[in-house]
Parts: structure tokens; C-alpha cells; sequence
């Protein structure tokens, strides 16, 4: 019987940001192969508990402590990419980069980089685009989503009130201050309007400052204690302490439970490098949603299953051409339209819209291409 090939990541395994909900669909979909044995470099981190079964399973797939890992001939490392890498090339094996970027165009030396590997895989056409243009050998292969995990329920705490939820780490390419201003004009109008908030994460120290790049809110204050500033920041553009639920870093597992209570989420996204994994589980769990029409997110918009946000204003700056920025105005408009009911959406096809978007589908597509 041939043994199975390796095939080495290095980037993390865990439940509360994007890169490690890859990291673990990766290894759990990828152990399934009957080509690949899988090896993850990084130890596991889990904000939950795991079930017994995850533990026994990732605990017999998981390398020894120490253990040296050869990888040879055909064998495959994998690399985790974003706007600048430094990649470093063993030619003892074959070299494959897997990429969110968002810089649009390309630096010369990041295309030199980009371009010592075999090939690259990108998280969206957008950014598959952006690397063919400058001869970087580059296939599309988008995240997945836990089908089963992401399912309708009704609510059952924020039966009075309509609730919209905005997700991904705070910063300026994220959007979260077009979203405070649009929600900040509605919530003046309409007191039984609440917004949930999942902003906290790992680099939020590194990000959050960004989104004062903008002046279309108050300036956030930075504190060691990123929560309360969160909360503060949002107090600040004129929402009333009783319409803001700001969570915690929340794990991936406990989402469904948080969209159970949403009546519309919103992704004001200047940029994505991929197609949003947050707004992806909001639509497969059935949300109406209004999603910002450019770069990414144009994998994820199909023809009704959400409300794009089509005024998407030019930005201009180093690598951000096709990034843009959404209406105020427009956003407003569409969430009103939905407090009130002027408009429908129908759930069903919204989730329908990401049915063949599973995980085990997006990591088998990934093992095709070696």
C-alpha cells in the first residue's frame, strides 16, 4: 500500500478567529483523505470546552511534542499568507501559499515573494484576480461552513426587539464605524433597536486603532481594556447604553446561538481578501443580511439571497483600488426598510444560497489541486 503523502500548515487550529476555524476544518476534513496525512504545526486553542470525541480525535492526529517532521520530494507546506510575507522556500519539498490579501495593486517585491512558491490559493476570486494580473500562479478556493452547526432556530430572549448584529474584528477595513453611524441614526428613531457586537479579537490591539482612520464617527480611545472601549466608542456616537450588547471573544461553535436572536446582520466591509466567513455563516444560518458589494464579498451575493450594498464609494490610498466605502444613507434606508417590513427576504432561499459552501467540500477542493 503507498503511504500517504504529508502535508504541513502553520497556521493555527482553534474556535474564535477565521485562520483557526480553517486550521481545524483542515485537519479534521483533511484526515479523511486517502492521499494526505495532515500535520498542523501550532498547538490547538479553544476558548470552549471541546466534546470528548474532538479531544480523543485531534489528540490522535496531532503530532508529538517535538517531534521533527520530515517532508520530502512530493510532500506539501503550506503557508499562511496576508498583505506582506517573507516566505521562506525549501526546495526539498513543494512550496504552496494560501492567502487573504487585501492590497490591490501588489508591491514589486511582494510579487517577487508571491512568486517562489508553486502556486498560490486564494480565499475569493477578487483576490485570485488580483495575482493573475501580475502572473502569480494563483487557484480560488473559498472557506467553508459548518452546515450543521449554522441552522435556523427562533428566538428567545430579544423577542421585543429587532436586533442587528455586525461581526469581524474591529478596523478600518472592517467598516464597524459606517456601521455605528448608520445604526446610531436609526436607534435615535427607533428605541426598540438593538446592536449586538462581535468585534473583540486576538490582534485588536494591532487593528482596532485603524478605524480612526476614518472621521465618520468619533474617534475610538484605545485602552488596555478593549472591551470597555468598545462600549464606550459606541456610547460615544449617540447609541443608549440599553441598545448595545458588545460581546466578548466568542467561540465559533456558540455563533448559531447569538444569530438565533438577530433580525438582520450587517457587513459594511471596505475590503475582503476572502468572502467573509461571519457573513457566510449568517446567510447559511438563514439571516437577512446586507452585505457591501465589492472585492470578496462578490462570491458570496447571489441573486436574492441577501441586501447588497451597491453605493460603494471609491477609496483611495496604497493598495486599496477596489475597495469601497458604503452609503450611510443607503445602510439606514435598508435597515429601516426591514425594522418595518417594507421589504422580505425568504430565509429559506437565503440559506439555500450556501448549501454547497461546507466545509468538507472547500478542504476537498484545496487537496485537488496537489
Amino acid at each position: 500500500m503507498q503511504s500517504k503523502r504529508k502535508l504541513c500548515f502553520n497556521w493555527g487550529i482553534s474556535d474564535h478567529f477565521g485562520w483557526g476555524v480553517y486550521g481545524l476544518n483542515l485537519l479534521t476534513y483533511g484526515q479523511m483523505s486517502k492521499t494526505f496525512q495532515v500535520i498542523p504545526v501550532e498547538v490547538p486553542s479553544f476558548l470552549y470546552p471541546l466534546d470528548p470525541l474532538t479531544v480523543k480525535y485531534l489528540s490522535e492526529k496531532l503530532p508529538s511534542p517535538n517531534t521533527d517532521i520530515e517532508l520530502l520530494g512530493n510532500d506539501i507546506f503550506l503557508s499562511a499568507l496576508g498583505n506582506s510575507n517573507l516566505p521562506t522556500i525549501d526546495n526539498r519539498y513543494r512550496n504552496v501559499g494560501v492567502i487573504f490579501s487585501e492590497t490591490n495593486p501588489l508591491p514589486p517585491n511582494e510579487i517577487l515573494n508571491l512568486k517562489k512558491f508553486d502556486f498560490i490559493i486564494a480565499g475569493s476570486s477578487w483576490n485570485s484576480s488580483v495575482l493573475i494580473d501580475k502572473q502569480i500562479n494563483a487557484y480560488t478556493v473559498m472557506q467553508g461552513i459548518d452546515l450543521d452547526l449554522f441552522q435556523p432556530a427562533p428566538k428567545k430572549y430579544l423577542k421585543d426587539k429587532f436586533v442587528i448584529f455586525s461581526g469581524g474584528k474591529l478596523e478600518y477595513r472592517k467598516g464597524q464605524d459606517i456601521l455605528l453611524k448608520a445604526f446610531a441614526k436609526l436607534a435615535s428613531k427607533y428605541k426598540d433597536v438593538v446592536l449586538i457586537t462581535a468585534w473583540r479579537s486576538p490582534w485588536e490591539s494591532q487593528f482596532a486603532a485603524s478605524i480612526n482612520k476614518s472621521s465618520i464617527c468619533e474617534p475610538l480611545q484605545i485602552s488596555t481594556d478593549m472591551g470597555k472601549s468598545i462600549y464606550e466608542w459606541i456610547l460615544l456616537n449617540g447609541v443608549q447604553s440599553e441598545q448595545i450588547i458588545c460581546l466578548d471573544a466568542i467561540p465559533n461553535r456558540l455563533m448559531p446561538d447569538v444569530f438565533r436572536e438577530v433580525d438582520l446582520a450587517v457587513f459594511t466591509n471596505r475590503c475582503e481578501g476572502g468572502t467573509n466567513l461571519v457573513a457566510m455563516e449568517a446567510l447559511a444560518y438563514g439571516l437577512p443580511c446586507l452585505i457591501s458589494k465589492n472585492t470578496g464579498h462578490l462570491d458570496i451575493i447571489k441573486s436574492n439571497n441577501c441586501f447588497p450594498l451597491t453605493l460603494q464609494k471609491q477609496i483611495h490610498g496604497d493598495g486599496m483600488r477596489d475597495w469601497g466605502e458604503s452609503s450611510v444613507d443607503e445602510i439606514v434606508d435598508l435597515m429601516e426598510d426591514q425594522y418595518l417590513g417594507r421589504t422580505k427576504i425568504d430565509r429559506l432561499k437565503v440559506r439555500e444560497s450556501m448549501l454547497n459552501y461546507s466545509w468538507e467540500r472547500a478542504i476537498n477542493s484545496m487537496l485537488s489541486l496537489f
